[in-house]
């Protein structure tokens, strides 16, 4: 079905230098936005063959050419389908395979296989490129009746997609080339049954590149590929309409093209053999004919209106001919833009420069030109003058967050650590140091044009209308109540006087700008969570225009919120496709001893994990040995023996890159026969293992390490609650003697290495986590706990941080270059700054952040008697100031940044959980290639590869973390809005002592971040409604008080313990927000004391206005497995 497939290829080369490499010339084509220079060469026999060569000028000076010689057929009919085929697959799962690809011989036949439904005419509709490439939505909808399935309907039954349409679709978006092949694929017809179910489609593939029948001719000096593409799609047009009878089948040329619908009236003449038609014009029809259809949301909105007199509200993009020359010359840059995670006006673009990678910054929609998060941008360098100064704030900035680390006025669940910079992400510079001046600056820049858009296939979010608000008159217009007010707009279509709306969409991710959407059904679309295609951004919009996709639910509702927040995550939650599931073994699959392998089936080995844990992929076990010595073994599950490199179980695992634990539920990285069963390492069974063996002495000290592939059996599977047991289990207690040695050696070892890290200067870090307790039918929280930790959660722990540390020093020592590794980079001064300022004005504590052993020492300084919370309180704020650890090939680093600040290491890796963590199985691979169990898979070998890998793994296992948060947030939602208000005590984490100026527009009311431990929730409480007489910031002390005169009645500052009303407010319609809401100190509740969302949010990202289930009082805790384990570091 490829269209090469019948193509035959030859290319020459005229270069001087033979050096100069093709991929070196492929990747300069591909740099180039606009087609090579094309010259036609016409043979003798062109009826039969025609000979196109392309001449392209590389960077180098040198010309390469490229012959490709296209062969006519007469025997190709009227294209090809592919034909359903049931056929039963393995572990019980029903699949439709697709059949043999068909040729369409005979109008006979053809007529057979088009889909006719009863009471409709019949439309056979030929797709140009810019319908696959803007209208899939529409070609792909099938209108589902809520009572049963077999009254769904395709409205879009016949489709024609012509070969010329599908490789441009495929030159210009990837993503919709492939959503285009699986339209081909998901064809319901047949030649052996009567097509009249109005649930079938019929999609034929048509070679009209080779057909004899659909060769466009009429070629002159100015015709360009484009027209010719043009022409030969009405080609085929032609004949389909020519070959049918147009009084039972309609052939329609499906085109937004004027110039191409004027073409093909001119062309056809009185025949009228088919219709040219608009995406618009198409579905009116279809709609008139069947009342029932409600398709025009569907329709790309490609341009706004504008009047004569409007103005262009951006700079015009540069050409695609002068973009092509800019680029190649260095006048323009050439990167990806990618906006800032917390707001959508700020973004960068990685450029290379020589051997380097360095950000440059965009700032606002002006700059940034139209351009959205994804896109293939080409940018231009502005003046020196206008570039950022690199100062300690801008530092902090650049985080997407405070330099304190305390919680912003964003909408969203605060984060356990400081956003990754690109720096920590891909080794990218973010500033520059200039010639005759000390200080670090940004560049800036702004696009020029766009040379490939890369919009998602769609956003998830809310329609939003300022007319639905509900807050009482409480809350002053947020920015967003001023955007819908501004863009909603009535249209009433010309065609049949239908009534449209323009209304504003704001998607849940906040770097996706709003979205004008047209739609003719706003107020059923109002309170529901939905999916927006972007279609254009034209010059005369201030925003990008969209299209409705279709309804997930309504807002609120706790299954269609998940799917939302998987969706927005992007985390893989479709079911294991059938090639996956094939590479899993048969049912019956015994685990037996197997060359090369070591039975350690007679050691005492076994598990300790969290109640309830199901995929078990570590085990100990410590026995003394005959020299008074331990030997200790980690072993873990070996996955690799069931997943082997290259396979569509590995590439599928590679893509997840992680599991992802949400409150309710748990998304697999691989199948659960191996996620729960042969690859867990659970009590009683026999269990393939990689394990890492050491002889220790009594006092930790490392006597000997080897690594092997071993064949267990665990005699338990326990619960840290139960491990405890053991270790608190008195001397001479008879009870579990083997169990309860092993767990106390263990325990005796691991409180020495762990001492010894400390005093490394390892960090012991804290969140606020807590833990759902769920009704057992409806999984609906029932209520909040704090998670609780035993010395077992720490025995664990240090074992798995050791074999990691071990592993990754044996892997290094063979593959320098080639290694998986985790670092974590040491935090700036900057990051710090405002948490010391803090900790030393409002408790007079020091913290010194030279390296970590200081750090660690100033935490464990910072304890006061009456306060036993504020110490953790304080490694909460410090976790917050440091960036994430990243993944990362050796290669791609320095050894001085491969040191893991957090945990003191030099190197460390992560090998210790194959079965939820794609990184862990690239280690087993490196180990076992290393020890001689296995060769190195080929593409382990590729440094360029193994970036791409960590790059994926890092944004996966990003992804799954704000996941889980966003699934805490949603249940702490959900908790709350079943009952009454509670009254917690609350940390206050940072105070807002901003003075007005006499040019602030209104008041600026006072206000203050709190910290909820019982609940681990975190919210803004604003003070409104005091006059500003009565107030007295002091900036320098973090201190808001309340005075009577000279008299100070009341303060709040930094770190104090205040009490707060929590309670769910009810926005717009089934879009909720939880509030914080001062109680103590009673002063200042005086007067009208509330919360506020995120009304004063500068992006309009306010709680709920986006239909967000959240608002700014925000959860910080993770009911995840992944954070309830924590040995898994």
């Amino acid at each position: 079905m490829d269209e090469d497939d019948d193509m035959m290829s030859t290319s020459s080369s005229m270069r001087d230098d033979e050096g100069d490499s093709a991929e070196e010339d492929e990747e300069e084509l591909m740099n180039v936005s606009q087609p090579p220079l094309t010259r036609l060469e016409e043979e003798s026999s062109a009826s039969l063959y025609e000979t196109l060569a392309h001449f392209r000028l590389t960077r180098k000076g040198k010309i390469f050419k490229t012959v490709r010689e296209e062969y006519r057929r007469d025997d190709l009919g009227f294209g090809s389908f592919v034909p359903p085929v049931l056929a039963q697959k393995r572990h019980q799962n029903v699949v439709t395979l697709l059949g043999k690809p068909t040729t369409i011989s005979t109008p006979m036949q053809l007529e057979e296989l088009l889909i006719s439904q009863q009471g409709r005419k019949t439309f056979l509709v030929v797709c140009d490129t810019n319908i696959l490439l803007h209208n899939l939505d529409l070609l792909e909808h099938v209108v589902t009746s809520s009572k049963q399935q077999e009254s769904s309907v395709v409205p879009m039954a016949n489709l024609v997609i012509p070969q010329t349409a599908l490789m441009e679709c495929r030159k210009h978006s990837l993503s919709c080339y492939n959503r285009t092949m699986d339209l081909i694929r998901s064809n319901t017809a047949t030649l052996s049954s009567k097509n009249t179910s109005s649930n079938e489609r019929l999609v034929i593939f048509f070679p009209d590149v080779h057909h004899m029948d659909t060769q466009y001719n009429k070629k002159t000096a100015t015709t360009t590929p484009n027209d010719v593409n043009d022409g030969r799609i009405r080609k085929v047009a032609l004949y389909f309409g020519s070959q049918l009878d147009p009084k039972t089948v309609k052939v329609v040329l499906l085109t937004d093209d004027v110039a191409c619908r004027q073409l093909a009236r001119d062309e056809q003449g009185s025949e009228h053999s088919y219709t040219p038609q608009s995406v618009r014009e198409h579905v009116q029809q279809l709609q008139k004919d069947d009342s029932t259809l409600s398709l025009m949301d569907l329709v790309a909105h490609r341009q706004v209106d504008t009047k004569k007199e409007d103005q262009a509200l951006f700079e015009t993009h540069v050409n695609a001919d002068d973009l092509s020359r800019g680029v190649k010359t260095g006048e323009y840059l050439q990167g990806v833009l990618r906006c800032d995670r917390n707001a959508n006006q700020t973004a960068s673009v990685v450029i290379r420069r020589a051997n380097d990678r360095v950000a440059i910054t965009l700032q606002g929609y002006e700059h940034m030109n139209r351009a959205v998060d994804g896109d293939i941008v080409a940018i231009k360098l502005l003046p020196l003058s206008q570039w950022l100064k690199m100062d300690e704030t801008d530092a902090s900035a650049t985080r997407g967050g405070t330099a304190s680390g305390e919680a912003t006025t964003k909408t969203g669940i605060a984060p356990d650590t400081a956003d990754p910079t690109l720096a920590d992400i891909d080794n990218v510079a973010e500033s520059l140091a200039m010639d005759d001046e000390s200080v670090q600056q940004r560049p800036t820049g702004k696009v020029v044009g766009i040379i490939r858009r890369n919009f998602r296939q769609n956003y998830c979010g809310s329609i939003y209308s300022a007319s639905s608000k509900k807050s009482g008159g409480r809350v002053a217009p947020s920015e967003r109540d001023q955007i819908a007010a501004q863009y909603e707009v009535e249209h009433t279509d010309g065609a049949d006087s239908s009534t449209t709306t323009t209304c504003v969409f704001f998607a849940m991710d906040s770097q996706i700008p709003p979205i004008l959407v047209r739609t003719t059904q706003r107020a059923r679309l109002l309170g529901k969570r939905i999916l927006v295609a972007i279609d254009s951004w034209p010059i005369h919009s201030r925003y990008p225009l969209g299209h409705y996709v279709r309804t997930l639910g309504n807002a609120g509702e706790k299954d269609v919120e998940t799917l939302v927040l998987l969706h927005e995550h992007n985390i893989p939650c479709d079911p294991f496709p059938p090639k996956v599931l094939a590479c899993l073994p048969s049912a019956d699959y015994k685990i037996e001893l197997e060359p090369g392998r070591v039975d350690l089936r007679g050691l005492p080995v076994l598990s300790i994990d969290p109640p309830g844990c199901k995929d078990i992929d570590d085990a100990l076990h410590c026995t003394v040995l005959p020299n008074g010595n331990y030997q200790v073994g980690v072993h873990i599950a070996d996955v690799t023996h069931y997943v082997k490199a290259g396979t569509a179980i590995d590439l599928e695992a590679a893509n997840r890159s992680t599991s992802t634990y949400l409150v309710n539920k748990r998304l697999d990285m691989l199948p659960s026969l191996l996620t729960t069963d042969l690859c867990s390492l659970k009590g009683n069974v026999d269990r393939f293992a990689f394990s890492v063996l050491w002889e220790v002495t009594p006092e930790a000290d490392i006597v000997k390490v080897d690594f092997k592939k071993t064949v267990i059996h665990s005699i338990a599977a326990l619960t840290y609650q139960q491990a405890q047991g053991l270790i608190d289990q008195p001397e001479g207690d008879g009870n579990n003697e083997i169990q309860a040695g092993a767990v106390k050696r263990l325990a005796s070892l691991a409180r020495k290495f762990r001492a010894r890290r400390i005093a490394a200067g390892a960090l012991t870090l804290a969140s606020p986590e807590v833990k759902f307790v769920l009704d057992s039918e409806s999984l609906n929280p029932t209520d909040v706990q704090a998670y609780a930790l035993f010395e077992a959660n720490a025995l664990v722990e240090e074992f798995m941080l050791l074999a990691n540390v071990t592993v990754s020093k044996k892997i290094l020592r063979h593959y320098p270059t080639l290694s998986i590794l985790r670092r974590h980079p040491a935090p700036n001064r900057a990051m710090f700054e405002g948490l010391i300022s803090k900790a030393k004005a409002c408790r007079g504590f020091d913290i010194d952040i030279d390296d970590s052993k200081r750090l660690a020492d100033s935490l464990d300084a910072a304890v006061i008697e009456s306060d036993p919370y504020f110490n953790k309180l304080l490694r909460i704020l410090s976790t917050r100031c440091m960036s994430p650890a990243q993944y990362f090939c050796s290669g791609e680093y320095r050894p001085t940044d491969w040191h893991h600040y957090g945990l003191a290491a030099p190197v460390y890796t992560h090998f210790t959980s194959p079965i939820r963590r794609y990184a862990d199985v690239c280690v087993h691979r490196l180990l076992a290639a290393a020890i001689g169990d296995a060769p190195l898979p080929v593409h382990l070998s590729s440094k360029s590869y193994l970036h791409d890998l960590a790059a994926n793994m890092n944004r996966r296992h990003r992804a799954a973390q704000l996941a889980g948060r966003a699934s805490v947030q949603l249940h702490t939602l959900l908790f709350f809005s079943s009952d009454d208000a509670k009254e917690e005590d609350a940390y206050v984490l940072d105070v807002d002592t901003t003075t007005p100026s006499a040019s602030s527009v209104g008041q600026i009311d006072p206000s203050f971040t709190v910290m909820v431990p019982r609940y681990g929730i975190e919210g803004r409480v604003r003070l409104t409604g005091l006059d500003e007489k009565t107030l007295r910031r002091e900036p320098d002390h973090h201190r808001i008080c309340y005075m009577d005169g000279e008299t100070q009645l009341a303060s709040i500052q930094v770190f104090d313990k205040v009490r707060v009303k929590i309670f769910v407010r009810e926005e717009q319609e089934n879009q909720k927000e939880l509030v914080l809401e001062l109680v103590e100190p009673k002063q200042f509740g005086a007067k009208d004391i509330s919360t506020i969302a995120s009304s004063d949010s500068k992006r309009g990202r306010d709680v709920d206005t986006s239909g967000n289930i959240v608002s700014e009082a925000t959860p910080t805790g993770s009911a995840s497995k992944k954070k309830r384990k924590s040995k898994k570091r």
